[in-house]
């Protein structure tokens, strides 16, 4: 017997759901649609990393910056954050891409995507960020040197640096936005040779022939050179604080595994904001010819001069030192060396205080020692704080002496900080002792701590969760079974930033900001933790090069057999002395057992 099929009668109000839950769906597939930024047509972005946080791919994208200013970092609907160098229309864009890779400056795994997958940007070195817009894809858009806009239009036209001021500053910024107020990414001197890509009012976006591009002023870009051959663009020359070394130094360099990179970045000038313009890898030979803090100025074989992180560079091999006339032994920078080697001098130039000699190293515990010091004087929306840069310098100087791997930062954005911190918290994996200094601005709100990086602005109640570090994320990493621990703050002065915060934002949240800092909880971990002034008080910045907490600790942590609690206790004395009993240091010590930096 065939059973007939039937279909039951549905209730009219379920049939008005259905209907209406179609019309949601269809509603939301175009709003899904709309949420892209795609170029469109036969066009992509060049993606050259994805990372599964926001922070993580942040930090890729500001290495990019120096050479691809367009650099956009997207959040997708799959949770993940894109990193793009800016969009091309195709085939070129593919031809561009190729070259890239081929000189290195991009991943061989990069690709073109047409932007479906993107919702938003939520960072840019342009500055503009949000959903699509033509803003965005006129101020992204990747024109490869020389070839001017692809399609019809006409190739763009070439231009020259000119009428620089030669008793001035003799160079024209280039930078990432048309106006004084966007970053600086390189200096550009007279006749050298740009190609225009286009204007607005008074400022020319233009493009180098290494591939860089970005915005100058209009009054010193012309159609013909000074005179009838353009130079070659210049690095930035040394400033005037930096070292020189006479006669200049045999170098190589060394291991490059803490960095994380296979390859040691040459600059245009003495820190990572200037351009990149090339790759060396582990053992090339340098020249060494000047030191401008933590970098130096190198010349390769090939007559190419620029500027290297100091920390992967070391003295050449003595016969390599013969080759040259004789010279002072290179500056120490990286751990100290083992005993019977040569010690070298300081690369700070000064003794620490209260030691005239080297420690002797065998009188150093075994074991790894590992540490983060970090600096921050220059800030961008407060006062210039002299000492904290003098302080993590100069402590810097005699960790190394007493056996530290040294991480160091100074004066860095909020970015820069979450990168060092993250470099930090993968050596220490396997360290026995692990130390942490910061010296600079910092503030409480409900008993917590927050480290103030040079760019916050503190102007709204999102600040401290945006633009702050939490001091309790890195002890959190440094706490580990088997590890000692040392967290010493120098961050107790007093904080415009935070007092600003607290006065425009007293109705909501900020009410709960104080000044100077909490006290901490030294929990289950074997750690000690030092301050520069007692909890909820402000610290001096001292009238000396540094401050009265980092002069005193520098007096007595090269002293020989002085446990670290009694040296504490020693700072403190110094500290009360020097200010006339208006600072006293304070420390809190969870420590299951003695620790000597020198036993």
């Amino acid at each position: 017997m065939n059973e007939r099929l039937s279909i039951p009668m549905l209730p009219l109000k379920f049939l008005l759901i259905l209907v209406f839950a179609g019309v949601l769906t269809a509603v939301s597939a175009v709003a899904g649609a709309r949420a892209s930024v795609m170029p469109g047509g036969n066009s992509g972005w060049l993606v050259v990393a994805s990372r599964p946080d926001a922070n993580q791919a942040i930090s890729v994208a500001s290495g990019y910056v120096g050479r691809f200013p367009k650099t956009s970092v997207f959040q997708s609907n799959n949770g993940w954050y894109a990193v793009t160098i800016g969009w091309m229309r195709q085939p070129e864009g593919n031809a561009y891409k190729a070259r890239l890779i081929a000189s290195g400056a991009i991943p061989g795994d990069s690709y073109f995507h047409n932007g479906e997958r993107f919702q938003y940007v939520i960072w840019s070195a342009t500055g503009l960020t949000g959903g699509a817009s033509q803003g965005l894809f006129s101020a992204t858009l990747l024109v490869p040197p020389g070839s001017g806009s692809f399609g019809a239009s006409p190739p763009a036209p070439r231009a020259y640096v000119s009428g620089l001021n030669p008793d001035g500053d003799n160079y024209l910024s280039l930078r990432t936005g048309p106006g004084t107020g966007y970053r600086e990414i390189t200096r550009l001197r007279e006749n050298t040779q740009l190609t225009v890509l286009a204007r607005k009012g008074s400022w020319v976006n233009v493009a180098l022939g290494n591939g860089q591009s970005g915005w100058a002023y209009g009054k010193y870009i012309t159609a013909s050179p000074s005179y009838s051959a353009p130079s070659i663009p210049q690095t930035t020359p040394p400033p005037a604080s930096a070292r020189a070394f006479s006669p200049p130094r045999a170098g190589l360099v060394g291991d490059l595994s803490p960095s994380g990179d296979t390859y040691l970045s040459l600059r245009t000038g003495a820190g990572t904001q200037y351009a990149e313009i090339a790759r060396l890898l582990e053992g090339t030979e340098v020249k060494m010819l000047a030191q401008q803090g933590a970098w130096i100025e190198v010349e390769l074989d090939n007559g190419m001069r620029g500027w290297a992180s100091g920390r992967y560079l070391a003295a050449a091999p003595e016969n390599q030192r013969q080759q040259q006339a004789a010279a002072p032994d290179i500056p120490i920078i990286g751990p100290a060396p083992q005993s019977g080697q040569n010690a070298g001098s300081q690369s700070s130039g000064q003794a620490s205080a209260g030691n005239t000699k080297l420690p002797d190293l065998s009188t150093l515990p075994d074991g790894k020692r590992v540490a983060l010091i970090m600096g921050n004087s220059a800030y961008d929306n407060a006062p210039f704080l002299p000492n904290p840069k003098n302080d993590a310098v100069r402590l810097t100087d005699a960790l190394k002496r007493l056996g530290f791997t040294v991480i160091l930062g100074l004066d860095q954005s909020k970015v820069a900080m979450e990168s060092t911190i993250r470099s930090y918290v993968r050596n220490i994996r396997d360290a026995d002792v692990a130390l942490f200094f910061y010296a600079g601005h910092a503030m409480q709100m409900n008993g917590k701590n927050y480290l103030i990086p040079i760019d916050a602005k503190l102007e709204d109640a999102t600040a401290v969760d945006f633009e702050t570090i939490e001091l309790g994320t890195v002890l959190d990493y440094m706490n580990a079974p088997g590890r000692l621990s040392i967290a010493l703050l120098d961050a107790c002065r007093d904080n415009p930033l935070s007092r600003r915060f607290a006065r425009n934002f007293s109705a909501s949240r900020s009410s709960a900001a104080s000044r100077g800092l909490a006290a901490p909880q030294a929990g289950g971990g074997n750690i000690l933790i030092g301050y520069a002034t007692a909890p909820g008080e402000v610290a001096l910045d001292g009238d000396g090069d540094n401050s009265p907490f980092t002069a005193a600790l520098l007096k007595h942590i090269e002293t020989p057999g002085l446990e670290i609690e009694i040296m504490m206790k020693r700072v403190k004395a110094d500290v009360y002395a020097t200010t006339g009993g208006s600072q006293s240091p304070w420390h809190n010590s969870a420590l299951r057992r003695e620790f000597y930096f020198i036993k």
